[in-house]
């Protein structure tokens, strides 16, 4: 008791801080602002604004918009650089192709703000291209090492570029330019007839 009152458990105690703002809240914050207003609407200052930081706490972990929209980007699907192995390639490659398709149906939005942005700022273009898209050949590479090892694939297949272009490509454009779904069926087709006739062809023998 004090001067006749009780005095609360909690009483004395400050408040409790707002919460800290986590590089996981900043990117989503990032993301939600390219979907509404678009890549060159988008300023640091809407940013720390809508996650209630300062400009100075962004600019300390990234040198300006590029680096942080390329960086919220990367970690958007963080599970995709790291494809389950399902003991075969055709497994592994239509688990790739559900984990891009999804990708596809989730962000087709955003890729199109940042294909569209790209075409007038080449530093941005600079940037995705270096430091974006290789992330994204990060998972196809392990499959084909995996395959490589188990004797499926030459060697020399997980250097052709005509795959590694391929593989995202038709899941792109069946979702992104035609509209339709990119399910299973549509999935294990590309892969039976595309990606492992590419990997399997061997220069200068008979593929009769």
């Amino acid at each position: 008791m004090l001067g006749g009152q009780q005095v609360g458990a909690g009483a004395g105690v400050p408040a409790a801080r707002a919460a800290r703002c986590t590089d996981a809240d900043l990117f989503g914050v990032v993301i939600d602002l390219l979907r509404e207003v678009g890549y060159d609407r988008l300023t640091i200052d809407a940013v720390a604004a809508r996650a209630h930081v300062s400009k100075a706490t962004i600019y300390r972990r990234w040198d300006g918009k590029i680096e942080l929209v390329v960086a919220a980007l990367r970690q958007r699907h963080p599970g995709v650089h790291n494809p389950p192995d399902t003991g075969s390639l055709r497994g592994d490659l239509i688990e790739l192709l559900r984990a891009t398709a999804a990708i596809c149906a989730a962000d087709c939005d955003l890729m199109q703000a940042l294909t569209f942005a790209m075409r007038t700022n080449p530093e941005l273009e600079r940037v995705v291209r270096h430091q974006l898209l290789p992330a994204g050949r990060v998972a196809s590479t392990a499959i084909l090492v995996r395959a490589a090892a188990r004797g499926e694939i030459p060697p020399e297949a997980g250097e052709r570029e005509l795959f590694h272009d391929l593989a995202p490509a038709l899941t792109m454009s069946r979702i992104l330019a035609h509209g339709l779904p990119a399910d299973d069926a549509f999935l294990t087709q590309v892969v039976d007839q595309v990606l492992i006739p590419v990997l399997c062809y061997r220069p200068g023998a008979s593929q009769l």
